[in-house]
């Protein structure tokens, strides 16, 4: 497999030097196609009953009946499975929890997406909600798609972000690094995402976001994430004005979901933060 994966790359790197634009085209292709096996599309048939059409195409599920309100936003190529250790914690009674599937991912089947997917599906889900969500808690893109809804609008009262990244940018180059594309093909790559997103990297700093952000936040990574460096999300950590960070080793950039450590982290959050 490695080997394979050594050959696409140095061929494709070849291919973005000769044929810059033609390659970035491929990249922008590659890079909106959610990979998410058919199986882990599904919501758990006994969590949630409700489900509620969003405008941008995506879907909102809903479980538990409780007044406070707590937002699930999964990441790119995630589904809302991955929450189910948190999930089962949570008492239906407490709260009502709203997990988020934006387009192309879950339920919503579309072949396409991309970043600005996430950002409007969790700004139409506090337009649906039309009041306060207690706690929000987002994983890699859904995280950094909650740090824009925040920083916009400032609806959520307490935010849990999981294995984040610190800038969009930084996810499209690792991204084109991975590609082995060329500089020239980097810079059409880039452009070109932000045409098909409608917004630019540099109003995708989640950093420079993340100044306007006042409520309580608590950052999850682990030091080990091979896809968004754990330094990132250290970054975000010191930029907001009330945080703490809780690390793992060893669990990488979605198993730590699952993990129990985690998953008591953010309760014992909710429970010391959220009366």
């Amino acid at each position: 497999m490695n080997f394979q994966l050594n050959l696409f790359q140095a061929a494709f790197g070849i291919y973005s030097r000769i044929l810059p634009s033609r390659a970035a085209v491929k990249a922008v292709e590659w890079m909106t196609s959610p990979r998410i096996k058919a199986e882990r599309r599904r919501l758990p048939k006994d969590l949630f009953s409700e489900r509620i059409a969003l405008p941008s195409g995506g879907l909102l599920a809903t479980f538990g009946t409780g007044p406070k309100k707590m937002l699930l936003l999964h990441g790119w190529s995630g589904w809302v499975g991955q929450f189910q250790a948190l999930i089962s914690e949570i008492d239906p009674t407490e709260y009502t929890v709203y997990a988020v599937q934006p387009l192309g991912h879950g339920e919503s089947n579309a072949p396409q997406s991309h970043p600005g997917r996430f950002i409007e599906a969790a700004l139409e889900t506090l337009d649906f909600v039309d009041a306060p969500f207690d706690v929000a808690v987002g994983h890699s893109l859904g995280a950094a798609a909650l740090i824009y809804a925040q920083a916009l609008r400032g609806d959520i009262k307490h935010l849990v972000l999981v294995s984040s990244p610190a800038t969009i940018e930084g996810v499209l180059r690792r991204f084109a690094r991975f590609l082995n594309l060329g500089d020239r093909s980097t810079s059409h790559f880039i452009s070109a995402m932000e045409e098909t997103v409608g917004l630019g990297v540099d109003r995708l700093d989640l950093v420079a976001l993340a100044h306007a952000v006042s409520t309580p936040v608590l950052v999850i990574h682990d030091e080990s994430d091979a896809e968004v460096p754990a330094a990132e999300s250290m970054a975000l950590q010191r930029a907001f004005s009330q945080s703490r960070s809780f690390r793992t080793n060893g669990l990488g950039h979605s198993r730590l979901l699952q993990h129990a450590d985690v998953t008591r982290e953010i309760m014992q959050f909710l429970d010391r933060d959220l009366p």
